[in-house]
């Protein structure tokens, strides 16, 4: 069996915490979750919202990337209306190369 973990990286103005101590906490149980066996971590972007549910999600991924050593990284919503298609190409093999092709897109 295997088990994913997601993060949408919402932080509701009622619980809210200072954004680099809660992408830092963040950070941290991605990389709890990769030393316990985690499958993958899933991420999705969502624009103009104000509770801080994630817009760049390529930063985000290379950030895991770095953190983390064997889980998968899975961007399973990337809008691409929204981005330049050479600048996702080049974004995501990036963030592929960072730590050993574990990144997966899906639309």
């Amino acid at each position: 069996m295997q088990y994913n973990i997601r993060y949408d990286l919402r932080n509701p103005p009622q619980w809210r915490i200072p954004f680099d101590e809660y992408y830092a906490r963040f950070l941290d149980q991605v990389a709890w979750a990769d030393e316990h066996g985690f499958a993958r971590v899933i991420l999705s972007e969502h624009h103009f919202v104000e509770d801080g549910y994630v817009p760049s999600i390529f930063p985000v991924a290379a950030a895991i990337a770095a953190r983390t050593s064997r889980m998968r990284i899975n961007l399973s919503l990337v809008l691409l209306p929204l981005k330049h298609p050479v600048q996702v190409a080049e974004d995501a093999a990036i963030v592929d190369i960072i730590r050993g092709a574990r990144l997966e897109l899906t639309g």
